[in-house]
C-alpha cells in the first residue's frame, strides 16, 4: 500500500470514529442510526471528493477567478450537504419511530454543521491537489532542467577551441620541410593528445589522473613548440586518488594561457601554473600567463573561457570557486573545485 493510501485511510477511519462517538454520544440517536449515518456520510464524501478530483473537473476549477471559484465551490458544498441531508433523513425514518420527524424539522444546525463539514473536506482536498500538482511540476522541472544540463553540458563539451589543432597543424608544414625526424616525432604526439580529445570528450567523468597525465603532455608538447625565451613552469602536487572530473575543464585554461601569451611592457615572457590537492581534498589550478595589452586590445575575445565558466556553472554549481584577474598584464587563473569519487 503506497504511503498517500495509508493516510487516506487513517484520515477516513479518524473522520468515521469522530463522527460516530459525537452522534452516539449526544443521545439523540440510537447507535444504529448514528453507525448507519456515519457510514452513509463517509461513503458520500470520499464519492464526491473522487468525482471533484476529476482532471476534467479540476482543469475547469483551475481556470476560475478566485470569486468564481469560491462561488462554485460552495454551490458543491450546498449540493452535498443537501445530499447528505436527505440520506439522514431516510436513515433516521427507517431505524427510529415517527417522532423523529419533529426532531428532523428542527435540526437546523445539524444541516449547517455538514454545510461546514462538507466545505472543509472540499478545501482540504482542492489544497492537496494543488500541492500535488505543484510537486508534479516541480519533480517535471527538475527532470527538463536535468536534461536541458545535460545538452548544454554536451554542447559545450563539442565546442572546444580548435587552435590547438590549427597550430600543430602549421609547425608540421613547417618542420616537415626543415626537420622530418622532428616532425614525425610531434606527429607522434600530437596523435595522442587528439585521441584523448576525441574519446575522452564523450565520457561524462573521467579519473583525475588521467586528465592530468594529459595535461602534463601538453605542456611537454607546447615547451617543445615554443621559443626558449618563453619561461613554462608547471607543478603537479596531486598523488594517486580515484577523484573524477569532467574532461577538458583544466586544459581550456592551458590553451588560452599559450594562445594569448605574449612578452609585456615590463620585458616578463611566462606562463606558471601548479595544480595540487588541499588538506580539504578540493582540487587547486592555477595558472598566470604574461600579455600585452595592446596587443590583445586589437583581437577579437575568443569564447573558450565564457564556455568553461557555463560547463562549471552546470555540473559543479556551489562546488568550485573561479577567479579570472588581469592585472600589470599578467592574466592569472585559480580555480577551487570540489571533486567526487
Amino acid at each position: 500500500m503506497a504511503f498517500k493510501d495509508k493516510v487516506a485511510g487513517f484520515f477516513w477511519g479518524f473522520l468515521f470514529l469522530v463522527t460516530l462517538l459525537q452522534l452516539a454520544a449526544s443521545g439523540e440517536l440510537p447507535f444504529i442510526t448514528a453507525f448507519s449515518f456515519t457510514a452513509c456520510l463517509i461513503f458520500t464524501l470520499q464519492v464526491y471528493l473522487k468525482y471533484i478530483s476529476r482532471k476534467s473537473v479540476r482543469y475547469f476549477l483551475s481556470g476560475l477567478n478566485t470569486i468564481l471559484l469560491v462561488g462554485i465551490m460552495s454551490v458543491f458544498c450546498l449540493a452535498i450537504t443537501l445530499v447528505l441531508t436527505a440520506e439522514g433523513y431516510v436513515i433516521i425514518k427507517l431505524t427510529m419511530s415517527d417522532a423523529a420527524d419533529k426532531m428532523i424539522g428542527e435540526s437546523t444546525s445539524s444541516i449547517f454543521g455538514l454545510y461546514m463539514l462538507s466545505a472543509l473536506i472540499s478545501g482540504m482536498d482542492y489544497l492537496f491537489e494543488k500541492y500535488k500538482d505543484s510537486l508534479e511540476q516541480e519533480k517535471e522541472l527538475e527532470t527538463l532542467k536535468r536534461k536541458s544540463l545535460e545538452m548544454e553540458i554536451s554542447l559545450l563539451r563539442n565546442q572546444l577551441s580548435p587552435h590547438f589543432t590549427f597550430n600543430i597543424l602549421n609547425n608540421l608544414q613547417f618542420l616537415i620541410r626543415k626537420d622530418k625526424d622532428e616532425a614525425l616525432h610531434l606527429l607522434s604526439r600530437y596523435s595522442k593528445i587528439l585521441r584523448y580529445y576525441v574519446y575522452e570528450s564523450q565520457k561524462k567523468l573521467i579519473p583525475l589522473d588521467q586528465e592530468i597525465t594529459f595535461l602534463k603532455e601538453y605542456f611537454d608538447l607546447e615547451i617543445s613548440r615554443h621559443v626558449a625565451e618563453l619561461k613554462i613552469s608547471s607543478e603537479w602536487r596531486v598523488p594517486e586518488n580515484d577523484l573524477r572530473i569532467m574532461p577538458f575543464i583544466l586544459s581550456t585554461f592551458v590553451e588560452n594561457a599559450f594562445k594569448h601569451v605574449l612578452p609585456n611592457q615590463a620585458n616578463e615572457y611566462f606562463i606558471k601554473q601548479s595544480c595540487f590537492l588541499n588538506e580539504h581534498g578540493d582540487l587547486i589550478f592555477e595558472i598566470t600567463n604574461t600579455f600585452d595589452e595592446g596587443v590583445v586590445a586589437t583581437k577579437p575575445k575568443g569564447v573558450g573561457l565564457k564556455h568553461v565558466e557555463e560547463r562549471l556553472a552546470l555540473a559543479y554549481s556551489d562546488r568550485y570557486h573561479l577567479i579570472l584577474k588581469e592585472k600589470k598584464e599578467l592574466f592569472s587563473v585559480r580555480l577551487e573545485l570540489k571533486l567526487e569519487k
